[in-house]
């Protein structure tokens, strides 16, 4: 029982490693974000949807089996509902990253260079306003 406790904690706790590196990878322009997203060229690389697909899968999957055995080692029957709310996720997980291994073209929304791209369109943005300002005042009136 003990070591069914350990292999769920450890479970969780390497599933949330790749979570993390996901996150970091769509979502951040920082430092961390960068390595995230350069990660996988050299070390892990299964194709265009490696970040995109597999990565959250892989990690959800290690989250949701971990939380499994952990419900388990608390003496949880399999005819449980708390059983199938940890089990069902785990192996939808599992199947969504063997799926993933597909090379299909997915939406655009999906990878990480839309959203750096998008972060990046938004910082111009805000930059061009900041400088050359807006022309509404509010008055209702145009400036021609």
């Amino acid at each position: 029982m003990s070591e069914q406790i350990l292999s769920g904690i450890g479970c969780i706790l390497l599933g949330a490693f790749p979570l993390v590196a996901w996150w970091y990878a769509m979502f951040s322009d920082s430092d961390w974000g960068e390595a995230a997203r350069e990660m996988p060229d050299d070390v892990f690389n299964l194709g265009r949807n490696t970040i995109a697909v597999i990565e959250p899968a892989v990690g959800s999957f290690l989250v949701f089996g971990g939380m499994l055995l952990l419900a388990q080692a608390a003496g949880l029957e399999s005819e449980d509902p708390v059983v199938l709310v940890f089990g069902v996720p785990a192996l939808v997980s599992l199947v969504v990253a063997v799926l993933g291994l597909i090379p299909v073209r997915l939406p655009g929304w999906m990878y990480p260079e839309w959203h750096e791209e998008r972060r990046w369109r938004r910082r111009e943005q805000a930059e061009w306003e900041a400088r050359y300002g807006s022309n509404d005042e509010g008055d209702g009136e145009t400036d021609w």
